[in-house]
């Protein structure tokens, strides 16, 4: 990675991309949905929500993989190791493939059993099967340009990575444009966007690993179910925590489908579009601390672990600030952008308010996660993932509802994220690495 000991630049070079990078990957899921709000409607929206939690399982296997192997990587790196790093990584491609093939296989060979399991009926039922099989053939390339940009990263080259997916991101808004709103495909030519758009980043992303001063390169893995183990040990806390988006919208689709109807589905699906860019930015903060701080366990750097770690703290809680703020203030603005109805603007703007708060400890919450993560603690970092994904989400949708009503729903995360933060914050305290100690475990 050619680190040297400037911490507030190492943070900037590698988090910037990031922040930038998820951003544009989070244009794809927003540019969708504000296209299919204005030409196919409400349902549109509700079915594109529904399917969110097929796609949210895909990149939980795919974020596990790509993070939990990034680390081995990056650490194997930091050792000045880099034909084994490059085993390893080539390795976990060959895993990924077979995983979102395997995906893709059972979605197209059951679109409608999954749909039923969605909750997915009459008209949104077939929406759902539309939109959810035309994205399962592009699913290679889906996961392949989060997987691979990760390791472009590792690899020392986060700027490339990053152009990477705004090239994507633009073409994706151009094809929408052309699909969705010209030929009027509606569901079919939002899913056809963005399957091309991944496909093109992923083959840019694939040919930097050809160049000859690459430090990772493609070469024959060594096939082991101990690596495998440890890869997903590593990235389970990442799995958790993106299962549980996967998660939160399907419990909460089920619980706001039959409290509310169509029109509070509607409502979850525009508060997550808005969710999507937050918490790309904060994935963004979260995610690019990760390699510096594997990297740096690597080359006994604990010093450097320290600083990044506080940076990023002090980084995700303003963002989280400006976040809440501006979906505070201009909730109305925000939300209008995604439809026209006026009854949906009014229900989802008070829905919003609520749910907002969760910004302020959202990428806290994901960087304490991250960090455990990179210093090769799975337990703590999976544990942190799940308080605030489905212990706290299960045990806030059973009791709110019934004792504050409707709006007791959108107060569920807001409640999950003060409490893990709370348990995280604990944990953290007793953390060696960042004490600057001997050991590069965590004293529980």
């Amino acid at each position: 990675m050619g680190m040297k000991k400037d911490i507030n630049k190492l943070f900037f070079k590698y988090t910037i991309p990031g922040v930038v990078g998820m951003m544009v990957t989070s244009l794809y899921v927003v540019v969708d949905g504000i296209f299919i709000g204005k030409a196919v409607g409400s349902d549109g929206l509700a079915a594109v929500n529904m399917v969110e939690a097929v796609i949210a399982f895909s990149f939980a296997l795919n974020i596990m993989i790509a993070t939990g192997s990034a680390t081995i990587v990056a650490i194997k790196m930091g050792e000045k190791k880099n034909h084994e790093a490059s085993k390893v990584f080539s390795f976990f491609v060959l895993v990924l493939t077979l995983a979102a093939g395997g995906i893709s296989l059972f979605v197209l060979g059951f679109p409608e059993q999954t749909a039923d399991f969605l909750g997915a009926t009459g008209v949104l039922k077939t929406m759902v099967i539309e939109y959810m099989t035309t994205i399962m053939y592009f699913n290679i390339f889906f996961m392949g340009t989060y997987f691979l940009e990760i390791f472009v990263r590792t690899n020392g080259r986060p700027t490339y990575s990053m152009s990477a997916l705004i090239i994507g991101g633009v073409l994706n808004i151009i094809l929408d444009y052309i699909f969705v709103i010209q030929l009027d495909y509606g569901l079919k030519g939002a899913a056809l966007a963005t399957g091309i758009s991944q496909t093109i980043s992923t083959i840019m992303l694939i040919v930097d690993f050809f160049r000859n001063d690459s430090q990772l390169k493609f070469v024959r893995p060594d096939f082991s179910l101990n690596l495998l183990f440890k890869g997903i040990v590593n990235g389970a806390s990442e799995f958790v925590s993106e299962i549980s988006l996967g998660f939160i919208i399907f419990i909460f689709n089920l619980i706001i489908m039959k409290e509310i109807g169509k029109i509070g589905v509607s409502a979850f699906s525009i508060i997550n579009y808005i969710n999507t860019v937050v918490f790309a930015i904060l994935l963004g903060v979260s995610q690019g601390i990760q390699p510096i701080i594997s990297y740096s366990l690597g080359a006994g750097e604990k010093y450097v672990i320290r600083g990044i770690f506080n940076l990023a703290i002090k980084t995700v809680f303003i963002i989280g600030i400006f976040a809440f703020t501006s979906m505070f203030i201009f909730s109305e603005e925000i939300i209008g952008t995604f439809s026209d109805n006026k009854e949906l603007l009014i229900f989802t703007t008070k829905a919003a308010k609520i749910y907002c708060f969760a910004y302020f400890l959202n990428g806290i919450n994901m960087v304490m996660s991250a960090y455990f993560t990179a210093i090769e603690n799975a337990k703590l970092s999976a544990f942190i993932s799940a308080l605030r994904g489905i212990i706290f989400v299960i045990m806030g949708i059973t009791i709110f509802p019934r004792v504050l009503g409707i709006d007791g729903i959108w107060f569920t995360m807001p409640v999950a994220e003060v409490l893990t933060a709370f348990i995280g914050y604990k944990f953290i305290k007793k953390c060696k690495v960042l004490n600057l100690n001997d050991s590069t475990t965590v004293a529980v």
